[in-house]
C-alpha cells in the first residue's frame, strides 16, 4: 500500500524489541508493493543491522511463512524467509495486524535492473529445485490446492453489478473514472471471466499433476543485491498447482532470456491449456483486485485509489496481460 497503516510506529517498535530483540534506531515506511492488505518498512537497528518488516492486515496464510522458511532451511539460499521471533513463531500479532520480519536485501528487482545471462539461468535452476521438492506431510497440508475455479471471478462480477447499478460514490472522480472505463470494456471483461471459467472446467476433468508453486514469481519479485546475488521474495500465497502456474511468468518463447531460463529449468513440455488458464486467471485476478480496492474497500487512500485506476487501465494496453492471455489461444487451436 502507498499510505501507512492505522498502526502507531511506537507499537511496532515495542513489538520488535519485545519479540525479536531488535532495538529500533529508525523505522522508515516504504510506499511500495501491490498488496492491498500489506505495508512494508525498513528497520535500522542500534547494532547496525537492517531489517525488512511486513505489516499485514487480515488473514495470515501460514504457508506463506512456513514454506519459504522450510525452503531456506533446506539450503535454498535464494529464498528470503521470515525470521522466527523469540517464541519460534514466524509472525507476531499487534492490534489488528500481523508483523513479519525478514532480512533486508539491499538491491533492486530484476524487472527494474534487468538480469544477466547467469542470473536467468540461476532463476530457472532455482525454480526447478523448488518445483522438485517433496514437502513433509505437515507442510503439504498447509498449502492451498488448486481447484481451477478462478477465485476473483465472483468479486469481478460483484463489481460489474455495482457499476451497472451506479451503486458507488459518484462524487468521487477516481471511482467515476474507473466506472466509465469499466463500462467501455464491459463486454470484453465479461468474456474474459467466462473464458477463464471455461478453461478451468476443462482442467478439472483432466486433473493434472500438482507441485509446489510460488504463484507470483515474475521479475518484480526477484531481487538482485549489490554483489549480483539473486533472491526470491513475496511468498504470499504458495499453492499446489500445475507447473504452468509459475511458468506463465517465464520469458516469451524465442527470446534470449527464455533460452537462458530454460537452460536452467530444463523443461521439455508446457501444457497449452494450463498455460492459457493461468494467463486468463491472472487477468481476472487483476480486474477483481484493482476493482475491489476502488469500489469495495472503505479504507483505501487517495494515492492507492489513483494507482489502482492506473493499474487497471494498463491491463488493456498493448503487450500487457490481456493481450498475453489472448495470445495463449494460439496454442489451443
Amino acid at each position: 500500500m502507498l499510505e501507512k497503516p492505522d498502526l502507531e510506529d511506537q507499537a511496532i517498535i515495542t513489538c520488535l524489541q519485545a519479540h525479536y530483540g531488535v532495538m529500533v534506531l529508525t523505522l522508515e515506511f516504504l510506499p511500495i508493493g501491490n498488496d492491498a492488505s500489506a505495508w512494508v518498512y525498513r528497520v535500522r537497528a542500534a547494532d547496525g543491522q537492517t531489517w525488512f518488516l511486513k505489516v499485514r492486515k487480515g488473514t495470515v496464510y501460514e504457508s506463506a511463512l512456513t514454506i519459504p522458511r522450510y525452503l531456506r532451511d533446506q539450503g535454498l539460499r535464494q529464498v528470503v524467509a521470515p525470521i522466527p521471533a523469540h517464541n519460534g513463531k514466524l509472525w507476531i500479532a499487534v492490534e489488528n495486524f500481523a508483523l513479519i520480519l525478514y532480512p533486508y536485501i539491499d538491491g533492486v528487482t530484476g524487472m527494474e535492473k534487468g538480469m544477466s545471462e547467469a542470473q536467468w539461468r540461476e532463476f530457472g535452476t532455482v525454480l526447478k529445485q523448488i518445483h522438485s521438492l517433496q514437502l513433509p506431510a505437515e507442510l503439504l497440508n498447509q498449502v492451498q490446492r488448486e481447484n481451477f475455479v478462478p477465485k476473483w471471478s465472483a468479486a469481478a462480477r460483484e463489481i460489474d453489478a455495482l457499476i451497472n447499478a451506479g451503486n458507488y460514490d459518484q462524487g468521487s472522480a477516481v471511482k467515476s473514472e474507473l466506472a466509465a472505463f469499466w463500462l467501455s470494456r464491459q463486454a470484453e471483461i465479461l468474456r474474459i471471466i467466462e473464458r477463464c471459467e471455461e478453461l478451468g472446467q476443462q482442467l478439472q476433468t483432466i486433473a493434472p499433476k500438482l507441485i509446489l508453486c510460488h504463484a507470483d514469481i515474475h521479475t518484480a519479485n526477484i531481487l538482485i543485491d549489490q554483489q549480483g546475488k539473486l533472491f526470491i521474495v513475496d511468498w504470499d500465497q504458495p499453492i499446489l498447482a500445475p507447473v504452468e502456474r509459475d511458468l506463465m511468468f517465464a520469458p516469451g518463447n524465442g527470446s534470449r532470456e527464455a533460452t537462458l531460463f530454460f537452460e536452467g529449468y530444463d523443461v521439455t513440455t508446457i501444457d497449452p491449456l494450463a498455460l492459457a488458464y493461468y494467463c486468463y486467471e491472472w487477468v481476472v485476478q487483476e480486474i477483481g483486485d484493482y476493482g475491489e480496492r476502488v469500489f469495495l474497500m472503505s479504507d483505501t487512500g487517495e494515492a492507492t485509489l489513483q494507482d489502482s485506476v492506473r493499474g487497471f487501465k494498463q491491463l488493456f494496453d498493448p503487450g500487457d496481460v490481456v493481450e498475453g492471455a489472448y495470445q495463449t489461444e494460439i496454442g489451443l487451436s
